[in-house]
């Protein structure tokens, strides 16, 4: 009886010896880094070219390059953001051009229309030169990957829009409003549509998705009552409206007026 009792005993202790092997072996294995080996390599004009690379790109390379260069529009004169010091010509244009080309496509998926444009002025990454207007112009003034996004802010938010922007006095991208400032620099009215707004009723504003989140500081377009996402580019719908037109004219009408 001893032998049997002794010999479960050790069949017991074998069985849970491997059992914890198993699982000790099983265990995903924790790894700690202790050293880093780094080295320089500088990317000069002494490094050789490696011609079946070149090769292989040089289609896709030529492609892109064609693509970009091609014509879509004249320019008469150079626009450049910083020319006056609230609205001027350039800022009017990427204004204009996005309340233009957004509003059909808003229109046509809602049943509603674009009051107002509000875009930013960082947004404006170059000056466009007087001649011709390429794909590669639309590049240029907007490199980022932002989407149209349409909200829909009560009166009252839209006279905070304007008082941020008095107060900021940056010269922010307008189109369709207009902002009558007073002697002492503040708000007096705002018209939309020629018509002074109601601090009650909803207008759409067409603008970015980094502005709708409220990048630069404007929080006030969180306050939006709808959101709507168009899909759209903006760099792509700048191309739709150099394609549209022959020259561009861009509008000298003030958004920002003072007393």
């Amino acid at each position: 009886m001893k032998y049997k009792n002794l010999h479960k005993q050790y069949f017991h202790l074998i069985i849970v010896s491997v059992a914890s092997l198993l699982v000790t072996n099983c265990a995903p294995k924790k790894y700690t880094n202790t050293k880093i080996n780094t080295s320089y390599i500088e990317v000069a004009n002494t490094v050789e070219t490696n011609n079946d690379i070149d090769t292989f790109l040089k289609p896709y390379r030529d492609h892109i390059t064609n693509d970009l260069s091609k014509v879509l529009a004249n320019n008469p004169q150079d626009l450049d953001k910083a020319s006056e010091r609230w609205q001027n010509p350039m800022t009017n244009f990427y204004a204009d051009a996005i309340f233009e080309i957004a509003t059909p496509v808003f229109e046509q998926r809602t049943g509603k229309k674009i009051d107002f444009c509000l875009l930013n002025y960082g947004g404006i990454r170059a000056t466009i030169a007087k001649g011709a207007i390429t794909t590669r112009t639309a590049y240029d003034i907007m490199p980022f990957e932002n989407n149209a996004i349409v909200l829909g802010l009560k009166g009252e938010t839209v006279y905070e829009l304007a008082n941020f922007i008095i107060s900021n006095k940056v010269a922010h991208p307008l189109s369709g409003i207009e902002i009558f400032v007073d002697k002492n620099q503040l708000v007096k009215d705002i018209k939309i549509n020629n018509q002074l707004i109601d601090k009650n009723k909803t207008y759409y504003v067409i603008t970015n998705d980094y502005l709708a989140k409220g990048g630069d500081k404007m929080d006030f377009l969180l306050k939006s009552t709808e959101n709507y996402s168009l899909d759209y580019k903006l760099r792509n719908m700048f191309i739709a409206y150099f394609t549209k037109i022959d020259t561009l004219n861009p509008s000298v009408k003030p958004r920002i007026i003072f007393e």
